[in-house]
């Protein structure tokens, strides 16, 4: 039905949550797992609803804009050598503005100690402890930037692996930035974010220089061997944000952080009663979104903490989160999960479709790159809303300022 691509929207979203209920059902036992009925419809239909409006969108993009697609370039337009040469530029910015978050982190926390300080960000973030952070608004700024440069860096990168077999060191850097920045806070999930989002711009730009066929199921290898690795540095960076791990092995690790949700959301509807009415409309869904919307229409959001409880099953800690069908429960119910998977597959489609249109570097790329990854995190939580919020407009913002200063034509001698 996705004509063989591995990324697109039903792939990614589907994917992510057959391999959590894998997962899932591996741990049925240990976690006394007694899978209710309205759990099985609600994973199963609402993934069957996001197939199949992807696919109606699909199809109404290929025959409305049909002429446009049919004359969709198919020569891979390589990005100039001096393109590469201003990233040196961008690297030194994204330098200035690492060390400008450490001074931030440590002058608000008051903390000297960097692990610590960040520990101590994503324990009041999370909830862990009481404590108040008041960051100033750059403060985010530079997060958003270091990110959208590394992302883009991150492209011109892999291009230049892929097409030259070059590899450039300030462009490594500058991605190294981009995926350690979030840390700063003392969470992981951005820097995840990140290089899901660069898999996702790496298969397009492998796609788009062979044909997919069986000599390309290397990359697949190479996908699999990396994600493997993943997942073992993912174990050991726990300590540096201030989890304790010394007492989880790594398969109840893997479990706890790619199944555990599914076992999490089953207990949430076999116990409560939903919707729930919260202060404010979507409180769990918009969350990030809320604060935007307020000040642009000027109503009072209340101060809340999302109701997210730990879950201990059958004497296991199965943590916080419960795929992205909890928040969507918890505002509005079964109506919230056909509505709001119909929304994200009809965002998600349209820009996959819109990405995929023509070869080589666009912006539009980036962009799906990203929701692409959020996709992938359904499993997870609630991503793909709380992610699309203002700071995904900076991203976007960054995005289209450093095209226009990176790719601007050298005036000819």
């Amino acid at each position: 039905m996705n004509k063989k691509s591995l990324v697109s929207p039903p792939i990614l979203f589907s994917g992510g949550l057959t391999v959590a209920s894998i997962i899932a059902w591996i741990n049925e036992k240990k976690w006394n797992l007694q899978l209710d009925y309205r759990t099985f419809f609600v994973i199963t239909l609402g993934v069957l609803e996001f197939i199949a409006v992807a696919y109606i969108i699909g199809f109404l993009f290929n025959t409305l804009i049909s002429e446009s697609l049919d004359k969709k370039s198919k020569v891979y337009i390589k990005i100039p050598a001096y393109v590469k040469k201003r990233f040196k530029v961008v690297l030194i910015i994204q330098i200035l503005f690492v060390f400008l978050g450490i001074i931030t982190i440590k002058r608000i926390t008051g903390i000297s100690n960097l692990v610590s300080a960040t520990n101590y960000v994503n324990y009041v973030q999370n909830g862990f402890i009481q404590g108040h952070l008041n960051f100033p608004a750059y403060f985010v700024i530079l997060l958003v930037f270091n990110s959208s440069a590394g992302m883009m860096a991150g492209y011109v990168f892999i291009e230049d692996i892929v097409v030259n077999k070059k590899f450039n060191w300030p462009l490594f850097f500058s991605v190294l930035i981009g995926f350690a920045t979030p840390i700063l806070t003392g969470a992981r999930g951005d820097s995840i974010l990140f290089l899901i989002s660069l898999a996702i711009l790496s298969y397009f730009i492998v796609k788009e220089q062979v044909s997919w066929s069986s000599t390309n199921t290397k990359y697949i290898v190479w996908g699999s061997i990396s994600a493997f690795l993943f997942i073992f540095v993912f174990e050991w960076s726990a300590s540096l944000v201030g989890r304790n791990i010394e007492s989880i092995n790594l398969g109840d690790y893997i479990s706890t952080y790619c199944g555990a949700e599914i076992a999490n959301l089953n207990e949430f509807i076999k116990t409560r009663q939903f919707p729930i009415k919260g202060e404010i409309f979507g409180q769990q869904t918009f969350v990030n979104i809320l604060p935007t919307l307020s000040r642009l229409f000027g109503f009072e959001v209340p101060e809340y903490k999302l109701d997210i409880p730990f879950q201990i099953l059958n004497g296991h800690n199965t943590g916080n989160v419960a795929t992205i069908f909890y928040s969507w429960l918890y505002d509005f119910g079964y109506m919230g999960v056909f509505v709001l998977s119909m929304v994200a597959s009809i965002i998600s489609e349209i820009c996959y479709k819109l990405a995929n249109k023509n070869y080589g570097f666009r912006i539009i790329k980036l962009v799906y790159g990203y929701i692409g990854a959020l996709l992938v995190l359904s499993f997870f939580s609630n991503r793909f809303f709380e992610n699309l919020n203002i700071n995904f407009v900076y991203m976007i913002l960054f995005w289209i300022v450093l095209k226009i200063i990176l790719f601007r034509r050298e005036k000819s001698k």
